[in-house]
C-alpha cells in the first residue's frame, strides 16, 4: 500500500484490451483520490481512507482498490463483517493478482474461522437447560367459558398482529442490508450494518412473541372445548434462555 497512487495508475494502464481505457482526467482523478487515501491512512483516518478508495474505485473499478479496502477492515479497523466481505470481492475480480488471491482465500478462512469461534463463544455462556427460567409463574387459564373463549380469540389475534410486526422488521432489515451492500461511505456502512442486525433481532422477537401468543390462545380456545383437560393442565408462557418467547404445558390432561 506503500506505493498506492502509483500501483492504481499502472493497474489502470494495463487493463485488459476488452476494456475502454480510461481517459486522462479519470486517471487523475484516480491517481488525485489515491494520494488522499495514503494520506488518510498514514494519519491513521482509516475509516475516511476508506471512503476515499471507494470514491476511486467508483471511477475505474480496479481489484487492487478491493484488496485494499480489506486489510484496511481486517488490520485497523477489526470490523470482521465488512473484511470478509471486500476479502471476496476482490477474489471474484477478474483482474485479481494471482497470488494476492491466495494470501486473500487464506486471510479470508482465518477471519471466517474467528467469526465462528466467537459465535460458539456467545453460545457457550447462554443457559442451556430447557426448564423455564426461574421466577416465571405458570399462567393458569381462566375457568371453562365464555371468558377464557375470548382471552384465547384475543391472544390468537395479537399473535397474528406480532408476526405481521416481525415481517415488517425483516422487510426493513433487508433493505437495510441491500443499503450496507450498495454504500461506499464507511459511517453509513456500518450505520445500515448496525440497523439491519437491530431490525433482523426485533423482528425475531416480533416473530416469537407473536407465535407465542397465537399458540396461547389456541391452547386456551382447545382447553374451553375440553372442561376435564382446562381442571387438569396449566399453561405457562415466558422467556426462553435463547432471548426468545416460549409456551408450555404442564399438568394431567
Amino acid at each position: 500500500m506503500r506505493r498506492w497512487a502509483k500501483t492504481m495508475v499502472a493497474a489502470l494502464m494495463l487493463a485488459a484490451p476488452v476494456q475502454a481505457q480510461p481517459a486522462d482526467d479519470t486517471v487523475a482523478q484516480v491517481e488525485a483520490l489515491a494520494g488522499e487515501a495514503r494520506a488518510l491512512y498514514d494519519a491513521g483516518e482509516f475509516g475516511q481512507a476508506v471512503a476515499k478508495y471507494l470514491e476511486a474505485y467508483k471511477l475505474q473499478p480496479t481489484a487492487a482498490v478491493l484488496y485494499n479496502v480489506a486489510v484496511i477492515y481486517d488490520k485497523k479497523i477489526q470490523e470482521i463483517d465488512l473484511a470478509i466481505e471486500y476479502y471476496r470481492r476482490y477474489i471474484a475480480s477478474p483482474d485479481a493478482d494471482p497470488a494476492a488471491v491466495q494470501r486473500a482465500t487464506a486471510r479470508l478462512q482465518a477471519l471466517k474461522a474467528e467469526k465462528e469461534a466467537r459465535r460458539q463463544a456467545d453460545l457457550s455462556t447462554l443457559p442451556t437447560e430447557p426448564d423455564p427460567p426461574p421466577g416465571t409463574t405458570p399462567v393458569q387459564p381462566p375457568p371453562p367459558g365464555s371468558t377464557q373463549t375470548t382471552v384465547g380469540w384475543v391472544l390468537v389475534g395479537t399473535g397474528l398482529v406480532g408476526l405481521a410486526g416481525g415481517g415488517v422488521m425483516g422487510y426493513l432489515a433487508g433493505d437495510s442490508a441491500d443499503k450496507f451492500s450498495a454504500s461506499t461511505d464507511f459511517e453509513e456502512k456500518v450505520g445500515h450494518r448496525d440497523d439491519a442486525q437491530s431490525r433482523a433481532l426485533v423482528a425475531d422477537v416480533a416473530f416469537g412473541i407473536g407465535a407465542a401468543a397465537a399458540i396461547t390462545g389456541i391452547v386456551l380456545i382447545a382447553i374451553d372445548d375440553d372442561p376435564e383437560a382446562s381442571t387438569s393442565g396449566t399453561v405457562g408462557a415466558g422467556p426462553t434462555p435463547g432471548g426468545g418467547f416460549g409456551v408450555w404445558l404442564g399438568g394431567t390432561l
